[in-house]
């Protein structure tokens, strides 16, 4: 059922005419001379990746982004690291619609206790992978958001979910 939904969600979205930005407005993704060739931002997802993130087109309708951060405190150690691709299904001059597939490996150690021999420490691994679709609002000159509705397959339990992302980025 959330399939069929979504996937009359993008239908519809993709069917929707393109508008024109207002004169004077500055918000265009197609303007002549300034390709948006890259993005710096913040990222959270299960299959992007959670943290500092960047963004570089690899072709104009298709995108990589790599997400990742490192979390030490005192005990707990958290390092996470996303490749997506952004394929651009529609573009107008202030919205992006796009399917996306990626994979994220996640690193969890924390201390567990104290045994003869030192600290005690539990590890623990997972690599997430999975598809969806999601929208890119530009919001100014170079500031973008994006949402996105994902399948995500979870290797360590070996659930699969409907799992959403989000994430801000200044373009150059």
């Amino acid at each position: 059922v959330v399939l069929a939904l979504l996937a009359m969600l993008v239908m519809t979205l993709a069917a929707l005419p393109a508008r024109a930005a207002p004169p004077g407005d500055g918000r265009d993704w197609n303007r002549g001379g300034d390709t948006f060739t890259g993005a710096v931002g913040m990222h959270y997802g299960k299959i992007g990746g959670t943290g500092l993130s960047f963004r570089l087109p690899l072709q104009w309708f298709l995108y990589a982004q790599v997400a990742g951060g490192i979390w030490h405190t005192g005990d707990d150690q958290r390092h996470n690291l996303g490749l997506q691709l952004h394929y651009l299904l529609r573009q107008d001059s202030h919205l992006r619609l796009f399917t996306a597939v990626g994979t994220a490996f996640y690193y969890h150690r924390e201390k567990t206790g104290v045994g003869p021999g030192g600290d005690i420490f539990a590890a623990d691994t997972d690599w997430n992978y999975g598809a969806g679709v999601g929208v890119e609002v530009l919001q100014g000159s170079r500031w973008a958001w994006l949402v996105e509705l994902d399948f995500v397959h979870e290797e360590r339990t070996g659930n699969t979910t409907v799992s959403p992302q989000a994430g801000i980025s200044y373009y150059w």
